[in-house]
């Protein structure tokens, strides 16, 4: 049991169907080296447009947000989330954003993933060397430039190792299963106490085991309905180990806002355009 399964698993399904609503020019590109991340970017309308929300789901991950508007940079940081939540986006501006797989986080002030959890939270003192980021990131057009960008800044203080060796096997059987799996029966296979162990994953993340199982059943789930929308809401539960619909619904709903139904429909438009699948190379700047 050690670490290397976990830093070479780039198959986490990392979904924010909703970021990509009602904003200009969206794009995202997944890369899968040095660590698995979703980079993304895009451009909020101005005029007399107000600040609005977006809904973020619950994904077992950390983004951060780099954001430049004609008033100042700003640097946001939205942690792990336990349930739906409206999170503000800034009108008039540029985001260029970086989604982390579970388990990773940027330890950047000495936040920890556990410090983050169900947070949004803006750093408005920013550094010498983010100003200097800021203003490199403002002169670059592309998508592949503005990640490589960010991992020559910031791979120093992303906490590639920082899931402990118990936590990195969790996260990894976990995913591997689609979250279908009994907690008490992985901790009587690593010969731990049910609660021992949820005590060592829960400071390490900041949510339970049985916390992170749910989360990763339902990235499946919208994962599933966002490629095969064509598909019933039942042959979605039988895929996917739902008990019954009851449960599904309700789940479901804690989690978007929104009904099962209502989010096929969304998906059935087309508009959502990402992709949980990583790049297996990253690609270098040239």
């Amino acid at each position: 049991m050690n670490n290397r399964n976990y830093e070479k698993d780039s198959h986490f399904i990392l979904h924010q169907p909703f970021v990509p609503e009602g904003v200009l020019n969206y794009a995202e590109i997944m890369f899968s080296e040095p660590y698995q991340a979703l980079f993304y970017e895009f451009q909020t309308a101005g005029g007399t447009m107000a600040d609005q929300t977006v809904t973020y789901i619950p994904s077992g991950c950390m983004d951060i947000l780099f954001i430049q508007d004609y008033h100042k940079n700003h640097m946001e940081i939205l942690g792990s989330g336990t349930r739906a939540r409206q999170i503000q986006r800034l009108s008039d501006a540029s985001y260029f954003g970086v989604r982390l797989k579970p388990g990773l986080f940027i330890s950047y002030q000495g936040l920890t993933l556990k410090d983050t959890t169900n947070q949004e939270i803006f750093l408005e003192q920013i550094e010498d060397d983010l100003f200097v980021f800021f203003r490199e990131l403002q002169e670059l057009h592309s998508l592949s430039l503005k990640a490589e960008l960010f991992h020559t800044y910031f791979d120093s203080c992303i906490n590639v190792t920082g899931a402990n060796d118990l936590t990195g096997y969790i996260l990894c059987e976990i995913n591997s299963l689609q979250g279908n799996v009994r907690i008490h029966e992985l901790a009587d296979e690593l010969h731990y106490s049910e609660r021992h162990m949820s005590r060592i994953f829960l400071d390490a993340m900041g949510i339970t085991p049985k916390t992170f199982a749910r989360i990763v059943r339902f990235q499946n789930v919208i994962d599933s309905i966002l490629h095969q929308p064509v598909l019933s809401l039942c042959d979605y539960l039988a895929e996917l180990g739902y008990a019954d619909q009851s449960h599904f619904q309700r789940e479901f709903k804690e989690y978007t806002g929104i009904t099962p139904r209502r989010f096929l429909s969304y998906a059935q438009t087309g508009r959502y355009t990402g992709s949980s699948v990583p790049d297996n190379s990253r690609k270098r700047a040239s």
